[in-house]
């Protein structure tokens, strides 16, 4: 993918500036531009070509999806620096130290995706069949990145049309945020025009790391709650959740996987649970361009020297060993043993935890760290390369989004919530322990004190318990809670109620006053 996409920009100029300005809407080259879209295969290496510019914002989508939430915020065990990290944790992010900036590279994406939507309409080159999904991938596409805007800076600019560089104005940049309303609006004829432009059609034509019909409706379920439970919408928008979220589990090639580890596995791409996922690849892409290994993963000579497993045996002596990175972010010391239950598969196919052996033989509990994407030991090579893929979306995330769907209209969530917990215990020690592990039997003294989940008394708690341990590292954790209420954030996070959006860097107000700043930052 990297390849085409290199040759695609590189041939065509279609990148022309690398900043017109703080937003990062690199405008098209007229000149290129006159000389393309003159072939189906020039339509389908810009296709190409949109999918690996959203894959260079993959860090930038679980930065803005988790790290806020109760997941991080210890000292790193092994001793790095944080380097300004915490302030997600901790939530100290203000104006000046903003976490993310240019509100995430996403206009970039959607500059060019409005480019593709503009030429794909205008196209005769193209079966009318193959113009329609593109156009399907491509409206599915720009509401994602629309959501992700909405959900992190409420009120954001809405540009629905590509940028010429011919034609652009670089005195005149000025351009106000539209009111999350009206954002919102938008985000929902995207879905309408992307699932007329894929219709019927719920394969994954293309394989599932290219935005798919089922990765739209996926979309739709997470935008219909949010509207529901955040934008007035209500009932009427949870069952249109409801109903987006059952056309998955009726029409689309996904199951769930026998073995959780598996989903992620590297030997295990595009397996039945992935509806939509970011490709990596050797000499093509690290995982989060390298920045998962450097800000999750431990570094190889404090493991192989100090620390050892559960058992004693040295790291050295087993595949962590080949390991070697830095941790900017400390997943809670605690959250290894009071997140997940006795059984729980999830536990250590998402932590591994790391002991130290004492001089009287014993070993000493320190702290987790992630392991869910384990990458590969490429040959000839001692450190482990992070080539997994990184799930958008997935079966289960279907399955819990339509069980939150379910339990906002008061209807009973059972089924869905006990799929992903059978799947998480195993299906024979789930039936011998369905008493206490089965919805809605979890609870008791395990959630006594529990700073991170409750018990299933509530539906809405059982199924955010039920996120965090299926989710941990997908960046999902700070917008499930933000999903439930500023009362489920501040109950779990660090987080106040007056900055629960993010802030706007100062070169971005400069460049465009016509922008102003998120409201809660601005003093």
């Amino acid at each position: 993918m990297k390849k085409i996409f290199t040759y695609m920009l590189a041939g065509l100029s279609l990148l022309l500036f690398s900043r017109c300005d703080a937003l990062d809407i690199d405008p098209t080259s007229s000149i290129a531009d006159s000389n393309y879209w003159k072939t189906e295969a020039q339509f389908s290496t810009f296709n190409v070509g949109l999918h690996a510019l959203l894959r260079e914002c993959s860090f930038n989508f679980f930065l803005l999806g988790e790290p806020r939430a109760d997941i991080y915020g210890d000292v790193p065990f092994g001793g790095e620096a944080t380097q300004g990290m915490e302030r997600l944790p901790f939530n100290t992010i203000n104006k000046e130290n903003t976490g993310i900036s240019n509100f995430a590279g996403m206009y970039k994406v959607i500059n060019q995706i409005n480019l593709m939507i503009a030429k794909t309409k205008e196209t005769t080159v193209l079966s009318e069949a193959g113009k329609n999904y593109y156009l399907g991938e491509a409206y599915g596409m720009r509401a994602y990145l629309y959501f992700h805007l909405l959900r992190s800076w409420g009120d954001v600019i809405l540009y629905l049309d590509y940028t010429n560089g011919a034609s652009l104005d670089l005195s005149n940049l000025s351009k106000a945020a539209s009111p999350a309303e009206e954002v919102m609006k938008q985000i929902k004829e995207d879905i309408t025009a992307s699932e007329k432009g894929f219709g019927s059609d719920y394969s994954f034509k293309y394989g599932r790391y290219y935005w798919s019909m089922a990765a739209t409706q996926m979309l739709k379920g997470e935008v219909y709650l949010w509207s529901g439970r955040q934008m007035g919408g209500g009932t009427a928008d949870y069952t249109t959740a409801k109903t987006a979220l059952q056309s998955i589990v009726s029409n689309a090639n996904v199951s769930l996987q026998d073995d959780f580890s598996k989903v992620f596995a590297y030997n295990n791409k595009d397996n039945s649970e992935i509806i939509f996922s970011i490709r990596n690849a050797k000499d093509e892409y690290n995982m989060w361009d390298d920045r998962f290994r450097q800000n999750l993963v431990p570094q190889q000579a404090y493991m192989t020297s100090t620390y050892c497993n559960k058992e004693g045996v040295s790291f050295k002596d087993l595949p962590e060993g080949q390991l070697n990175g830095l941790i900017r972010l400390q997943i809670r010391y605690d959250l290894y043993n009071k997140a997940f239950r006795d059984g729980d598969t999830r536990k250590d196919a998402s932590m591994t935890a790391v002991y130290q052996k004492q001089q009287d033989g014993t070993v000493k509990y320190i702290a987790p760290f992630c392991n869910k994407y384990q990458g590969v030991l490429l040959d000839g090579a001692s450190q482990r390369s992070f080539l997994n893929d990184y799930p958008i979306y997935r079966y289960a995330d279907c399955l819990l989004l339509l069980a939150e769907a379910k339990a906002l209209l008061s209807e009973d969530p059972t089924a869905e919530i006990n799929q992903v917990r059978e799947r998480a215990y195993g299906k024979e020690f789930f039936e011998a322990n369905k008493a206490t592990l089965a919805y809605p039997n979890d609870k008791g003294d395990f959630y006594t004190d529990n700073k991170y989940m409750s018990g299933d008394e509530d539906p809405l708690e059982a199924i955010l318990k039920e996120r965090m341990r299926e989710f941990m590292f997908e960046g999902k954790r700070w917008y499930d809670l933000r999903l439930l209420g500023a009362d489920y954030v501040t109950k779990r996070t660090s987080a106040v109620a007056t900055r629960l959006l993010w802030p706007i860097n100062e070169s971005v107000l400069t460049d465009n006053p016509a922008l102003k700043q998120t409201p809660g930052y601005q003093n």
